[in-house]
């Protein structure tokens, strides 16, 4: 048995592709499928997607890097919310990306640190997203790890 660890099957590119998507990935051998939020705008069709798919779909809640903007606090309230609210898998995707622009790189570390907060408070995994960002998300991680 196979488990696709990070698939965005929910994303409006695939989503004319669903049914498709999952026979192959069933045909394949593949029978879970976490998936990793990525902003508010994206979180109904994850959801959906496993609530139609509860025993393959499996939702994880996070704000990915490349989200991030000056507003994302926001974005965080709605996912303390569906935290608060539910059980996740997993806190993600998180994590630092400053390969396509910097104008939030403060941000995206708040929201990194918030998320593994939660992962540390929830007691689950996160899944973290890095590019061109390795050594500030080993540093990131380091400090939450030794905070304790």
């Amino acid at each position: 048995m196979f488990i696709d660890t990070h698939a965005h099957i929910y994303s409006e590119q695939f989503i004319d592709d669903k049914g498709g998507f999952l026979k192959r990935a069933s045909a394949a051998q593949v029978f879970k499928i976490l998936m990793p939020a990525i902003d508010s705008q994206s979180h109904k069709s994850m959801l959906e997607l496993e609530t139609e798919n509860p025993d393959k779909c499996i939702s994880m809640m996070g704000l990915h890097p490349c989200s991030v903007t000056e507003s994302f606090e926001k974005e965080l309230d709605i996912i303390d919310s569906y935290l608060q609210n539910r059980r996740f898998i997993a806190i993600g995707e998180t994590g630092l990306d400053f390969y396509w622009d910097l104008t939030f790189k403060e941000q995206q570390l708040a929201a990194f640190n918030q998320q593994m907060d939660w992962a540390i408070d929830y007691n689950i995994p996160i899944v973290i997203h890095s590019r061109n960002s390795t050594k500030e998300c080993i540093d990131a991680v380091e400090k939450k790890r030794t905070k304790d």
